[in-house]
């Protein structure tokens, strides 16, 4: 059995309820022997980016050489001696350890005393065939010259510049590629999703002012049916008519039906037979349109007279100040023209030319303007203005109608956004002659709709990316039904800010090559030794993660983090890769990609957590988390030893080992590489005895507390 199944098997039995510790017999492990080989220990590289201002980490750990692996490997040995010897076994198990023997042999004394190893090995080799040969002074010498081995020192200092593209075997030599490390920490997975996407859309819903001026008149009309006639015709189909009165005259078979009409009908049929005014409906309202002239220098009479010769026309009276227009807010300065009313010229001072007492009635003289007066303002007022006479003055009804045509909004896929103004924003437009201002002539209903496009696919980076490979493809339907609308790709690509591992080939007989440099291969030591460090590691972790209530090892923590499909937002970026929107994410999800980063997390799966029309527009990713690294080891290479598999990502609860279902783990088989380095600069290791009884009295506490028995 190697060292490190042998720890396991101590935890397991450790771990029995009611078994008894191990039998009180003293044991010796021996020590590791000299020929040991070099123990590389692989460090453990973050999967995450590198610092800000710091390089990358390099691809390949520097090997040590054999003599610090060898001082390495005895001082671990040292620290461990102490505590193998005095494990104590079940009877039999001793038969099991290689090189047992129940007496501590002579050699161990070296270890406290390593100055008597010279000596001692002096000793030992007058009695070796080997050391006196190579001690021999009559030994057969061969006298070599310096300028004998010029050409193979030269060789030495720069091997590259002679056997770079040399076989370096017998035979014709090729190089072959290695297949990629499994597990290199400088890739991580990347998402992205292709199918059918539900996307929003604007859509628009307008409604229009409409103002028509009111009529106050209407037209009275009656008509008469009956005796095998119809004169009523024009009048009830008409919608400008309405029926006020109906009254039938029985003596003569015929009914006289009485109407009021908005507008006049043409008819011979008809009779109309008055006129009424009608009250203004509920909602018109009435413009009035009122023109005032009026100056500035103070006249109240004047003559007016011919802008070009100065010829008197009329004498005016009347003339009234602008003071009382100019302040009123209704009022706007305007032209004559725009205003519809003559323009007129008015004089302040006049003269006769001419003999006033003359008898020729044509040479008897006349007036003429000696100094014109300032031109008179002329303003348009929606309002009668007291004191002041009007040129014009007109009084006119509106009414005002919102239409809205039918607008096809479907309440379950679209929400109301805003409104605003489309059209006639502070716009006067012109109404039967009279300006009508209003704040917005049309405005529009916006409203988020959303719809089901397909051909959606944001892979395109990834698909076009050479250094990424599509690992797998997930159909995010639940349920399946059909062919798949929405799915999620998974690729496997370069970490940003890292270096890739280098391609590795197999060169002739016991040579590699890494990018052109080729030297002969190591073989590498046996694990057993790293084992047995992490298994003992690992009793620590289990005593640490026994949950006494439940009696279950290693158990986990479900954590979730979402993905929105086809959208920027993503708090799940995968081990190694930073957080594109960490403000989009909260406080779990982003501890949750700490976690991963440390590789404490084993993902379980997606699912989709939102759908809209049936599409999914959500995803989250399920994680299992662990306390340490070891944990989520055992859970990940335990699991398919004894068929516990993960659940569904919807269901899974990251439940713990049962102490039955430990039992049942091969940990031999298992791979722990990955926490070797962890263990290798420990400065102690747990005291394993005192885990197995902290845990044996944890059994024993839950059994004394449920009322069981062992």
């Amino acid at each position: 059995m190697r060292l490190g199944a042998l720890v396991w098997t101590a935890i397991l039995l450790a771990l029995v309820p009611g078994q008894p510790l191990w039998a009180q017999t003293p044991i010796y492990i021996p020590p590791p022997i000299d020929p040991v080989e070099p123990v590389i220990m692989e460090p453990d590289v973050d999967p995450g980016l590198p610092a800000p201002g710091t390089a990358p980490p390099p691809a390949t750990a520097v090997p040590m050489t054999n003599a610090e692996a060898k001082a390495e490997a005895r001082a671990i040995g040292s620290q461990l001696r102490e505590s193998y010897k005095d494990i104590p076994l079940e009877p039999g198990a001793a038969g099991q350890i290689p090189y047992y023997q129940d007496g501590v042999p002579a050699q161990a004394s070296y270890y406290d005393n390593a100055d008597a190893l010279p000596g001692d090995g002096l000793v030992a080799g007058l009695s070796s065939e080997a050391y006196q040969t190579a001690n021999d002074p009559n030994r057969p010498v061969v006298p070599i010259a310096p300028t004998d081995i010029a050409r193979a020192v030269a060789i030495e200092d720069a091997p590259q510049d002679y056997l770079d593209g040399e076989n370096l075997t017998s035979g014709a030599g090729s190089c072959v590629p290695l297949p990629p490390g499994g597990g290199s920490t400088n890739y991580a997975e990347w998402t992205c999703n292709i199918g059918s996407a539900v996307v929003d859309q604007p859509q628009a819903c307008r409604r229009s002012l409409s103002v028509e001026e009111w009529s106050g008149t209407a037209y009275q009309y009656l008509c008469v049916y009956g005796a095998g006639f119809d004169n009523c015709g024009a009048l009830a189909g008409n919608a400008q008519c309405s029926r006020t009165q109906s009254f039938p005259i029985p003596d003569y078979g015929i009914t006289i039906d009485y109407y009021d009409c908005a507008t006049q009908i043409s008819d011979p049929n008809i009779y109309l037979y008055g006129t009424t005014i009608l009250p203004p409906p509920p909602g018109a309202f009435e413009v009035i349109d009122t023109v005032y002239r009026c100056n500035n220098e103070g006249l109240t009479a004047a003559f007016s007279v011919d802008p070009v010769f100065g010829f008197i026309n009329s004498y005016e009276t009347g003339l009234q100040s602008c003071a009382a227009m100019a302040a009123s807010p209704s009022c706007t300065r305007s032209s004559p023209a725009a205003a519809g009313v003559p323009e007129r010229t008015l004089c302040k001072t006049v003269e006769f030319v001419g003999d006033p007492f003359s008898s020729d009635p044509v040479g008897g003289g006349y007036l003429i303007c000696t100094e014109f007066a300032a031109p008179e303002e002329i303003y348009q007022c929606s309002s009668v203005i007291a004191g002041a006479v009007a040129e014009r003055s007109s009084s006119k009804w509106f009414t005002e109608t919102w239409t809205e045509p039918p607008c096809n909004i479907d309440p379950a896929q679209c929400t109301f956004a805003s409104e605003q103004c489309t059209a006639g924003v502070n716009e006067t437009r012109i109404v039967n002659g009279v300006a009508i201002t209003r704040s917005c002539w049309e405005y529009s209903k916006i409203y988020q709709c959303q719809s089901i496009v397909g051909g959606g696919n944001d892979c395109a980076p990834l698909e076009t990316d050479p250094s990424c490979v599509l690992d797998r493809e997930i159909c995010l339907d639940d349920p399946v039904s059909g062919p798949c609308q929405v799915s999620e790709r998974v690729y496997r690509c370069p970490i940003p800010g890292t270096t890739p591992e280098p391609t590795q080939y197999i060169c002739g007989d016991d040579v590699y090559c890494i990018n052109g440099d080729c030297e002969p291969i190591e073989r590498e030591a046996s694990t057993e030794f790293k084992d047995a460090v992490v298994a003992l590691n690992a009793l620590g972790q289990a005593n640490a993660e026994f949950d006494e209530n439940t009696l279950t090892l290693f158990r986990g923590t479900r954590e979730t983090c979402h993905k929105k499909v086809f959208g920027l937002s993503n708090c799940c970026s995968g081990k190694g890769v930073p957080l594109l929107t960490p403000f989009l994410c909260n406080a779990a999800e982003r501890l949750l990609d700490e976690k991963d980063d440390k590789g404490l997390c084993h993902k379980v799966g997606t699912y989709c957590s939102d759908r809209v029309l049936g599409i999914c527009v959500t995803r989250k990713d399920v994680y299992c988390c662990f306390q340490s690294k070891i944990s989520r080891i055992l859970q990940e290479q335990g699991r398919p030893q004894i068929g516990k598999l993960w659940g569904p990502p919807k269901t899974e609860t990251c439940e713990g080992f049962t102490i039955y279902e430990f039992q049942q783990l091969d940990l031999s088989v298992m791979d722990f590489s990955e926490v070797y380095a962890e263990f290798q600069d420990a400065a102690r290791l747990p005291d394993e005895a005192a885990a197995l009884a902290d845990i044996q009295a944890k059994i024993q506490a839950y059994y004394a507390n449920h009322g069981g028995s062992n």
